[in-house]
């Protein structure tokens, strides 16, 4: 996940006006009548939530290969355009970036979207998870910045500039859309990066027999803990939207789509509190309006090409918009692949995926929001078995995502309490030594790979000059 800022500058600042908290009132009970429309309806969605988390937490994994490299780039080091998460595992790119990171495994973007799931999860027995959802996920985040996902023993990556200062303020928890609003105030509302997007498709799942203006609002207000451009704001709507139409049956052309994100654009244009963060009366009808400018969404959410989007841009890849423009035309496309009415291929989902990540840029971020909507769409059973085969930690994914259907009430059955769901993992937060010495492992890892990367590189060196000298031996 990378920063980006991109807007007309205002010449003037003015300061928000606290308002307290954001307040999600707790929807009705889900209806869920719509799994009783066909005997296989049920199964269809159950494979397709399956699909979304999945699908999202592959293309965050296959997204880190490229991610933050130029596509030319991308296509000199991954020449054949090919990745496998099993053997014969295809290697990362060695850097100071990816090193970091664990082999197989996702990265900061789906570790955050978890933080959603498993506050659903923790809370779903009590009469408002959902009221409390955007409070609970903020005291997650807080936690998962310094002490990383504790129920996988997985340190915190690829913080975004944006979380980071919104995050670790101080008085962060006491209202965190209100500092998170008053983050964006100080970069004269001018950034919006995609850091929100990339962790909501969960909300989609989780809002699948609530209205579809229910969705939107817990997606809001989730979002703005730490991101409240409008731009941020209504990428989440509609991603939330257009998951909760996949699984619902409602969304099954491009028609279907363009209605969904045009209905989710109009309701976000239409809430004050949403376009004018902090309220500032002070602020004119254009200063407020010009974040949802018609042409610049349009330009991003009706892209016909991934070269339109230009998702390599050195100094705009962590624009939100290219992120939500990137995952729309990968659905489109997949829709088109697949056909009205027909069985999606198996290939659909591993084909478009990794054009996308080839196209460099924030690709592990792009790749988590497409693969959440294109997952959604095809199903778990069309993922590709030697990507998710290969996932690390996926039978916990697993785990969870099938604890997550019987607390949505779409499988029969009593989901209890898991430990590892608490905010502290169920193993209590470390503390300031154990944290020290993580830190310092993790030092330690990152070397040691630098070294393996070295090592071979001057390996392949003299291997070559080996091959060169041979060959003059020879003449």
């Amino acid at each position: 996940m990378s920063d980006f800022v991109h807007i007309e500058r205002p010449t003037e600042q003015h300061p928000p006006v606290n308002h307290g908290p954001p307040h999600v009132e707790q929807p009705a009970k889900p209806d869920l009548e719509f799994l009783g429309l066909h005997p296989f309806v049920r199964q269809s969605v159950i494979d397709k939530i399956y699909g979304c988390i999945i699908g999202s937490a592959l293309g965050d994994t296959i997204g880190l290969y490229t991610e933050f490299l130029p596509k030319h780039a991308c296509e000199t080091i991954y020449k054949e355009g090919k990745f496998r998460l099993v053997a014969p595992i295809t290697e990362y790119y060695s850097d100071s970036h990816r090193n970091r990171f664990e082999p197989c495994a996702w990265t900061d973007d789906t570790d955050q979207a978890l933080l959603i799931l498993l506050s659903h999860l923790h809370n779903h027995s009590t009469t408002d998870s959902l009221a409390k959802l955007p409070q609970d996920f903020a005291s997650r985040l807080r936690i998962w910045i310094e002490q990383g996902l504790l129920a996988l023993g997985r340190p915190p990556c690829g913080i975004g500039a944006l979380v980071g200062s919104v995050v670790t303020h101080t008085d962060y928890l006491k209202d965190p859309a209100d500092m998170a609003t008053k983050r964006w105030i100080k970069t004269a509302r001018h950034v919006a990066p995609n850091g929100s997007l990339m962790r909501t498709h969960p909300i989609g799942v989780i809002c699948v027999g609530l209205p579809e203006e229910e969705a939107w609002k817990i997606a809001a207000a989730v979002g703005r803990t730490t991101h409240v451009d409008p731009r941020c704001v209504v990428a989440c709507c509609i991603s939330v939207g257009m998951i909760r139409g996949l699984l619902r049956g409602e969304i099954l052309t491009e028609a279907h789509m363009n209605k969904a994100i045009e209905r989710a654009y109009t309701w976000v244009l239409s809430q004050p509190e949403l376009m004018n963060p902090g309220l500032d009366s002070e602020l004119t009808e254009w200063e407020v309006k010009r974040h949802l400018d018609r042409k610049e969404f349009e330009k991003h959410v009706y892209a016909k090409t991934m070269e339109e989007l230009k998702l390599d841009n050195s100094k705009e890849m962590g624009y939100v918009y290219k992120c939500l423009g990137s995952a729309i035309l990968v659905l489109r496309l997949g829709m088109r692949g697949a056909g009205q009415g027909q069985v999606p291929s198996q290939s659909i989902f591993e084909d478009l995926m990794t054009n996308l990540v080839m196209e460099g840029g924030d690709s592990d971020t792009n790749g988590a929001a497409a693969g959440a909507l294109l997952g959604a769409f095809i199903g778990n059973a069309n993922l590709p078995p030697h990507w998710a085969g290969g996932l690390a930690h996926k039978e916990w994914l697993i785990t969870k995502v099938s604890r997550l259907n019987i607390v949505l009430g779409i499988i029969e059955g009593d989901a209890g309490d898991e430990k590892d769901e608490a905010p502290d993992g169920g193993k209590g937060l470390m503390n300031r030594e154990e944290l020290e010495k993580r830190d310092s492992d993790m030092l330690y890892a990152i070397l040691s790979r630098d070294k393996e990367r070295k090592e071979k590189a001057e390996k392949e060196r003299r291997k070559s000059l080996g091959k060169g000298l041979a060959g003059w031996f020879k003449k």
